[in-house]
């Protein structure tokens, strides 16, 4: 408990080296609990880590270590499993991933199927016209982790970041697109092809 706490006291203080120790400690175990909720191979475990750690870090000069941090830490991420499966049935439009599944939702609930490659095709060229509006280095991580499926760690490396700086810099790419992609003119339009043939069609909702 006391080396908890040194470390601790050391990431409060800005410490570098004690920050990548402590992920290095603290997120494989929260990955193992991650998977154990979401399942081995859901896509959106190694997010729930990172917003987990997001949420942790500036709460961490408050915590009293009455328990092991690592039991406070899987609290904050099993919360975040247990919302993300509530929302699971909501749609989701963030990054290419996001709109694949987005699509496959769509062809068995409304749409043909050669509809479904004509607004997938829409939706991909929006979001490829929003990327380019983000500055270049929310581009950059965008594409490390989205188009080249980095992990974390690997895209630190690449940019020669810390392992927190690549969440909060990928985290912030991430809400400034979903930004752009709900101001974005074409929205209203993404639904025209497939309305024309659906029988009482619900409204789109885009949901970050």
């Amino acid at each position: 408990m006391m080396e908890e706490k040194e470390l601790v006291e050391k990431v409060i203080a800005g410490d570098a080296d004690a920050e990548e120790k402590f992920f290095a400690i603290y997120r494989p175990r929260l990955m193992r609990a991650s998977h154990f909720f979401l399942g081995m191979y859901d896509s959106e475990a190694e997010d729930v880590v990172q917003e987990t750690l997001l949420i942790a870090l500036p709460r961490l000069k408050n915590y009293d270590f009455r328990a092991p941090i690592f039991a406070w830490l899987r609290m904050i991420c099993l919360r975040l499993c247990y919302a993300r499966m509530r929302r699971r049935s909501r749609v989701v439009v963030s990054v290419r991933e996001d709109l694949e599944i987005f699509m496959q939702r769509m062809a068995v609930e409304r749409v043909q199927l050669d509809d479904l490659e004509v607004l997938k095709k829409q939706r991909l060229a929006l979001l490829d016209d929003v990327k380019e509006q983000l500055n270049p280095a929310s581009r950059e991580i965008i594409r490390l982790r989205h188009v080249q499926g980095m992990n974390y760690a690997a895209i630190g490396r690449t940019l020669k970041i810390p392992l927190g700086t690549v969440m909060s810099r990928l985290a912030r790419a991430k809400d400034q697109l979903r930004t752009l992609v709900k101001a974005a003119p074409s929205r209203s339009s993404w639904g025209a092809t497939a309305s024309a043939k659906a029988p009482n069609p619900e409204p789109e909702s885009v949901r970050a």
